[in-house]
């Protein structure tokens, strides 16, 4: 195991539309899981070689103990990865944040405009303590990436968000495809998600219209088997972490990353009573993972040529959405049925 996730609260205090996880709203500090209990199960998974712990939630920053988990973590020289949504970002956080061995902090932001981003981020006001908060990164020369979420009512916005990021100095620039969980769930409902032919034309069009300046990079997060071959080339294969990692939800419950906090099945115990190092070595759902990927994989996702590289992209999704691990991945298999899927990629 290389890393952990850590679901540090299941509280946040936005209400994004496309919230895949469906945190409960509140804008009081949460406390969570004990920092001991953190602790422990920290230190368990270093002697399974743990590398890394990403920090996220809800919103990792509503956690009381956040800052003691910090200095954790640096004394542990452990690297950190954040999920945030930027809005509780402080001058004393920065400092903190500065202390740790910080790998890579990601900062949502959906829009270049108040307006839209605070429709999708559900809080008014929230765009501007997101651009407070990135500002102040900025300033104190903190790397950052930033995360876009693209649906119907954003995607105009690319362009904008690509200039700001540079003007903002961020490092990279990802933009994600809404997925069909949690709220995104009702974002499909009522056909407000971009379809796979918008998906790409946006795509092109952001590779041959709206490059970014050097310093940059823009990652748009689609199935490897729609990227061009340049970027292949470039950027290389993202493959779902699943082998790799355990999720730790707000309330201790351990899954194989985020999903466990919509699907209960997917819980394999809770570090307050079991061992992350039993778990890991002896849960029969990893065990099965291990032995199945990706020659179980189903659809489209078996003829892929990507497929020992992909590993069928986002495992979390395909369960969430079908109740199968190894279900295709639904953006992979809309495609193939429609026609749209290349044929180069197809075996």
């Amino acid at each position: 195991m290389t890393s952990l996730y850590l679901y540090l609260t299941d509280h946040c205090n936005l209400c994004c539309s496309h919230c895949w996880i469906s945190p409960k709203f509140s804008e009081q500090k949460q406390n969570g899981l004990p920092l001991d209990s953190l602790k422990k199960a920290i230190s368990e998974a270093g002697s399974l070689g743990l590398q890394s712990v990403k920090l996220t939630g809800g919103e990792p920053f509503l956690y009381r103990h956040i800052v003691g988990l910090l200095a954790f973590l640096a004394e542990e020289q452990i690297d950190v990865l954040i999920e945030t949504n930027g809005t509780l970002i402080n001058r004393d956080m920065v400092e903190h944040l500065k202390s740790c061995n910080l790998d890579q902090l990601s900062i949502s932001l959906d829009a270049a405009t108040e307006k839209v981003h605070d429709q999708i981020r559900g809080v008014k006001g929230s765009f501007r303590r997101t651009l407070k908060g990135l500002e102040l990164l900025s300033r104190h020369d903190l790397n950052f990436q930033i995360i876009m979420t693209l649906q119907g009512r954003n995607r105009q916005e690319i362009p904008g968000v690509i200039k700001l990021s540079e003007k903002l100095g961020a490092g990279s620039l990802k933009i994600n495809p809404l997925i069909p969980c949690g709220r995104g769930k009702e974002v499909f409902e009522h056909k407000h998600n971009l379809k796979l032919e918008e998906l790409l034309q946006l795509y092109y069009m952001v590779q041959k219209r709206w490059p970014p300046k050097k310093g940059l990079s823009i990652i748009f997060d689609l199935p490897v088997a729609f990227l061009s071959i340049e970027e292949i080339k470039q950027k290389g294969i993202k493959q779902c972490p699943i082998m790799n990692i355990l999720g730790v939800l707000g309330n201790g419950d351990i899954s194989i990353c985020g999903i466990g906090q919509t699907v209960h099945d997917l819980r394999m115990g809770n570090i307050r009573r079991d061992s992350i190092s039993e778990i890991w070595q002896n849960s029969s759902i990893l065990k099965d993972l291990r032995r199945s990927l990706p020659g179980k994989l189903k659809g489209v996702c078996e003829h892929c040529i990507f497929k020992f590289q992909c590993l069928g992209a986002c495992r979390a999704n395909a369960y969430a959405l079908t109740g199968d691990l190894y279900a295709p991945y639904f953006l992979c298999q809309e495609s193939f049925e429609s026609g749209l899927f290349p044929p180069s990629r197809y075996i």
